[in-house]
């Protein structure tokens, strides 16, 4: 019996299988990453790479570019370029000159959206500088543009200040009420690239940033982190110097109260780091020692977490998702009176540091 039914499942997915219709590898080019920015004179350049798997086993990148008033009839005009058919189905990274950005990324995220080739896992970034010089440099950690930038996101958000961050990311916090979108910023130096911080958007357009130092408060005010390294300077008398801080577990959690019928907000950041490296003079086998870090990072915490929050209340976003805190809570929610009221919040915030380990690096 059991033979018999894997007999028939086996028939089952061969059929499926020729109900699929087939594309050939050879006959289009795949897409790996595509870039925008805005020219001096109004109108959009757009720059896109694809790989080429040579005989000898080697890979080298290509790349065409094409200019048009619209972000729509690119596409259009590289095909006039191509000798294949353009196929998104391997697209993996989005670039955004910041200029562009600044316009607003709509018509790029619904067309992304609607394209049932383009997971929703695809990585989208803000270029400081031009895409178009940054997708066709050449970088000594790969050949490929495209496996870079994606490699580099993924270990930031793995170990280091960056949130979770993808096409599913952005377009939630875009349409969901209460709570604003983020990307993350890259420029390009010379042979290799840096990730240098983090984009706000108000609604889908870029207004302002966070630096990388920032990013390590916002990531464990936004989802809680385990990652991440963070560095503060120390002072004991006369002497000076820095220490760096890794974030094993980084919690926050909100409370939120009315008054006069207005949110106010409590917001509580733990957590727990050890002492990755410090100065030679501080000796950790003194717990005085010990104290002298935990309360100066507290400080300097706490002072990084209230002036990104200020920031975003001056910009107007939220990209904490406060508002979606009030609105879990409140039956009669109503979103443009949140928007009117919160950049006049009261939003108060108190870090509790601990060194749980410490001494391996002097």
């Amino acid at each position: 019996m059991m033979k018999m039914k894997i007999i028939l499942l086996a028939s089952i997915l061969i059929l499926l299988a020729g109900c699929v219709p087939k594309e050939i590898i050879d006959d289009v080019q795949l897409i790996h990453a595509i870039g925008f920015d805005e020219l001096p004179d109004g109108n959009i350049q757009g720059t896109i790479t694809y790989p080429i798997f040579e005989q000898d086993g080697k890979v080298r990148v290509e790349y065409l570019s094409a200019v048009s008033h619209t972000s729509r009839f690119l596409r259009s005009k590289l095909n006039t370029k191509s000798p294949k058919t353009l196929a998104a189905g391997q697209l993996r990274i989005v670039l955004f000159n910041h200029k562009f950005a600044r316009k607003g990324i709509l018509d790029i995220m619904n067309s992304l959206y609607r394209d049932p080739n383009v997971g929703n896992r695809l990585f989208l970034s803000v270029v400081e500088g031009n895409t178009n010089k940054l997708l066709t440099n050449e970088y000594t950690a790969t050949p490929l543009p495209s496996i870079y930038i994606m490699e580099l996101l993924e270990q930031n958000i793995k170990s280091e200040n960056l949130p979770r961050t993808n096409l599913h990311v952005f377009l939630y916090s875009y349409y969901g009420e209460g709570i604003d979108p983020f990307l993350p910023i890259i420029k390009s130096e010379k042979n290799s690239l840096q990730l240098n911080g983090i984009a706000l958007f108000r609604d889908d357009k870029y207004v302002g940033r966070i630096n990388h130092k920032e990013s390590f408060v916002f990531k464990i005010l936004l989802e809680g982190s385990r990652t991440g390294n963070y560095e503060v300077q120390l002072k004991k008398g006369k002497r000076k110097g820095h220490s760096v801080i890794r974030n094993i577990k980084g919690t926050a959690s909100y409370k939120v109260k009315k008054v006069n019928g207005v949110p106010e907000f409590n917001i509580k950041l733990k957590i727990l780091g050890e002492i990755h490296e410090y100065p030679p003079w501080l000796d950790l086998e003194n717990k005085q020692n010990i104290q002298l870090v935990e309360k100066t990072l507290t400080k300097e915490i706490n002072k990084d977490a209230k002036k990104i929050i200020a920031k975003f209340q001056r910009l107007n976003v939220d990209p904490l998702g406060l508002g979606d805190q009030v609105r879990r809570r409140e039956k009669n929610w109503v979103f443009k009176r949140f928007k009117e009221q919160y950049p006049d919040m009261k939003i108060s915030v108190s870090t509790d540091f601990e060194i749980v380990e410490s001494g391996v690096i002097e």
